[in-house]
C-alpha cells in the first residue's frame, strides 16, 4: 500500500484485524504498519498515539452499531422497538467481539466526536423506552437496567460463561421479556 492510499479508516480496519488475530493488547503501530505494508511513523499521520487510535476505532464501532441500530428500528414501537434494540446489540457485539471489547474498556474521554456517538446511542435507546416511560428520571433508570442486562449477558458470554445445556437464546429472550415485564408494571 502507498502512503497516498492510506487512510484513518484502512488503518482502523487493519487494528480489528490484528486485534482479532493476536489481541488487543499486542496491537501497535509497527506490527499494524506491517500489516499495510508501511513504514509506522506514516501512522502518526493519521493518529496521534495507540489511545488515539483506540478512541477512533470506538468511533468506528458506535457509528456501525448506531446505524444498524436505527435501520433496524425504524417503523417499531413499544415492545417490538425493545426486542429488535437487545437483539440488535447483542448480535452486533458478539459479531465484533474484540472491538466490543475495547468499546467497554475505553475510560470516559473528552473526544467529541466519541461522547457524541455514545450519546446517539442513548437516545435510541431513550426513544425506545419513550413508548413506556414518560417521567424522565425513570427513563434514564431503565436505559441503565437495560444496558447493564445487555452488556452483561454480552460480557458473561465471551468470558466464556453461559454455556451449559440450558438454551442461550431461551436465557436471552427470558431476560427481555423479564426486563419488558419491568416496564409494564409502571
Amino acid at each position: 500500500m502507498q502512503k497516498r492510499n492510506l487512510t484513518k479508516e484502512k488503518i482502523i480496519q487493519v487494528a480489528f484485524l490484528l486485534a482479532d488475530e493476536i489481541s488487543l493488547k499486542q496491537v501497535t503501530f509497527p506490527k499494524i504498519a506491517e500489516k499495510l505494508d508501511i513504514k509506522y511513523p506514516s501512522l502518526y499521520n493519521h493518529f496521534t498515539n495507540m489511545d488515539n487510535l483506540k478512541i477512533g476505532m470506538t468511533v468506528y464501532l458506535l457509528n456501525g452499531l448506531n446505524l444498524k441500530l436505527m435501520q433496524r428500528l425504524i417503523g417499531k414501537s413499544g415492545e417490538d422497538a425493545i426486542r429488535e434494540f437487545a437483539y440488535v446489540y447483542r448480535d452486533f457485539a458478539f459479531e465484533n467481539n474484540t472491538a466490543y471489547g475495547l468499546f467497554m474498556s475505553i475510560p470516559s474521554t473528552e473526544d467529541e466526536e466519541l461522547n457524541r456517538l455514545a450519546k446517539e446511542t442513548f437516545n435510541i435507546i431513550h426513544q425506545v423506552l419513550d413508548f413506556y416511560i414518560k417521567d424522565k428520571t425513570l427513563l434514564v433508570h431503565k436505559s441503565r437496567a437495560l444496558r447493564s442486562c445487555l452488556h452483561g449477558f454480552v460480557s458473561l458470554y465471551s468470558f466464556g460463561y453461559l454455556h451449559n445445556p440450558i438454551n442461550l437464546e431461551d436465557s436471552f429472550k427470558f431476560m427481555i421479556d423479564d426486563f419488558i415485564l419491568s416496564l409494564s408494571s409502571k
